[in-house]
């Protein structure tokens, strides 16, 4: 009842703001979820398909929610490739192989021995807290070698009181934690990373915490890389990560301009409980409108990578804007399409998309 109550108060929200019937909703609601792309009720709502400003009836069809994302996901990206994203030592080896920037891994804690150049091995719980004891350089980002949505991640900046660690939000992280993460094996070990600062005009924009730009390249056997289309995962002082989760983890995300790295719009969250805004809640610096730094160097990275990953066609990378320059943080695929749909006020599938389809 109470997703029955939900739908009820869109539905009547929709009608006030845009004047549509329940009826009429009602009758899209159909005819998406019976097409090609099978959008969800709530999708159709909370991904703002019902708003005929930006999606008129002849766009409405080309929009896509999780079943959409995941079709298109699978027509173009091979299952046997998908291991070259998924686990990011066998990636940053390949990336680091073809000689592109990557975060420099200091340690891999894994007991299956898992190496990307010749950082230290740690195989066991006794070595891993011995090095953070005694050779591990704060401060330092962990993460999953399998992981996603930023479980399983710390930034720790230091040695904490009665054997825990400080980290980046002010709080402290027991052992007990790194153990959990440790001993769950769908997460297949950790990685323990450099810190990276990001480039001082990102910085002063967004704070401490790395925000990544996600940019979505196609790959065609006939044609040059492309990139589609590029989000901002703007992340708050609170987090540890940039992830987004649907506007449930405070997190920001904007709108760029793929021609000229802009920033075109940010947003805290899906319909109807986001908003717009303009400025970092954290730093108040302006985001709409800004720059951000060496954008042309950042789309050559990820669009000359992507011929390394041919059996994936449609590749989601994270570029970091460090001091020293853009940053390759790692390759996604099983990507929901609908968030950068509905934050560019766009239908995802156009004719380049559709194009790239036919050949695969």
């Amino acid at each position: 009842m109470s997703k029955i109550r939900k739908l009820h108060a869109y539905s009547g929200l929709v009608r006030t703001q845009t004047g549509k019937s329940r009826w009429r909703q009602m009758l899209e609601i159909l005819a998406l979820r019976r097409g090609q792309y099978q959008l969800g009720i709530d999708e159709y709502y909370e991904l703002g398909v019902f708003d005929d400003r930006y999606y008129p009836a002849t766009e409405k069809g080309r929009c896509l929610g999780w079943k959409g994302s995941d079709m298109i996901d699978r027509r173009m990206n091979h299952n046997y490739w998908r291991a070259t994203a998924n686990d990011k030592v066998l990636n940053y080896a390949l990336l680091a192989h073809y000689g592109f920037p990557i975060p420099q891994t200091l340690a891999i804690w894994s007991q299956a021995g898992q190496r990307i150049a010749d950082e230290k091995i740690l195989g066991s719980e006794a070595e891993l807290f011995d090095y953070l004891e005694t050779g591990l350089p704060f401060p330092v980002f962990i993460k999953p070698i399998h992981g996603t949505y930023g479980r399983g991640t710390f930034c720790l900046l230091g040695k904490g009181p009665d054997g825990t660690y400080l980290d980046s939000r002010g709080s402290t992280v027991s052992r007990d934690a790194l153990l959990e993460a440790w001993r769950n094996r769908k997460f297949g070990g950790l990685l323990l990373q450099k810190r990276l600062r990001q480039h001082p005009v990102v910085e002063a924009l967004v704070g401490e915490t790395i925000s990544c730009v996600r940019v979505i390249v196609m790959l065609d056997a006939e044609t040059q890389p492309e990139a589609l289309l590029a989000f901002w995962k703007i992340g708050r002082a609170e987090n540890v990560t940039d992830n987004f989760c649907m506007g449930e983890s405070g997190n920001l995300l904007a709108w760029i301009d793929v021609g000229s790295g802009r920033v075109e719009r940010v947003i805290t969250g899906l319909w109807p409980g986001g908003v717009e805004c303009s400025e970092h809640p954290d730093t108040g610096a302006r985001l709409v409108g800004a720059q951000l730094p060496d954008w042309p160097k950042a789309l050559d990275l990820c669009c000359e990578a992507a011929p390394h990953f041919p059996g994936l066609r449609l590749q989601h990378w994270d570029v970091a804007f460090a001091e020293h320059g853009p940053v390759l943080m790692e390759l996604n695929t099983e990507a929901d399409l609908g968030v950068p749909q509905f934050l560019g006020r766009r239908a995802f599938v156009n004719e380049r998309v559709d194009a790239l389809m036919a050949s695969s």
